[in-house]
């Protein structure tokens, strides 16, 4: 009898023992410490993220702030030139108010070099009709800080 009570402590102590590492993708940060520095989204990224929220749901403060103090805008058959940034706002805001969004993503985002960008398919309906226009968004370093430098609208 007495042995096989240390057989059964024997094995719980080893059982007890054996480790089980979770594998790469099932490693989840505490929700209290910060991402590790490559899983942060690069500032670029968030603002083309609050740039296509603000489409889809035409609501231009979700990236207003993220525009340079001058902005070179071109709306296809209305404005073109330079603009302040409030000035690019109440454009943006008459462009986008007569039209109903139903989707926006940037399908093409560029990163890298001095100049960021992304382009994508604006759809949407106006007047009763369903439309798409091309999105062109482009970025520059302004006081240590990314903004957009150019809102071009085909």
């Amino acid at each position: 009898m007495h042995w096989i009570l240390t057989i059964f402590l024997l094995g719980s102590v080893m059982v007890a023992q054996v480790k089980q590492h979770p594998g790469p993708a099932q490693k989840k940060p505490h929700p209290e410490m910060p991402l590790p520095e490559e899983q942060k989204r690069s500032p670029i990224l968030e603002i083309l993220k609050n740039v296509e929220q603000g489409i889809r749901v035409n609501a231009l403060h979700e990236f207003e702030g993220d525009l340079g103090t001058m902005v070179s805008l071109s709306i296809a058959s209305d404005e073109r030139g330079y603009f302040s940034m409030n000035q690019a706002v109440s454009i943006l805001a008459k462009y986008f108010s007569s039209r109903r969004p139903i989707s926006f993503t940037f399908s093409k985002v560029v990163e890298s070099g001095s100049t960021p960008y992304a382009t994508g398919r604006f759809l949407y309906v106006q007047k009763g009709n369903q439309e798409s226009a091309q999105v062109y968004i482009a970025l520059t370093r302004q006081e240590s800080r990314w903004v957009i430098s150019q809102f071009n609208i085909y």
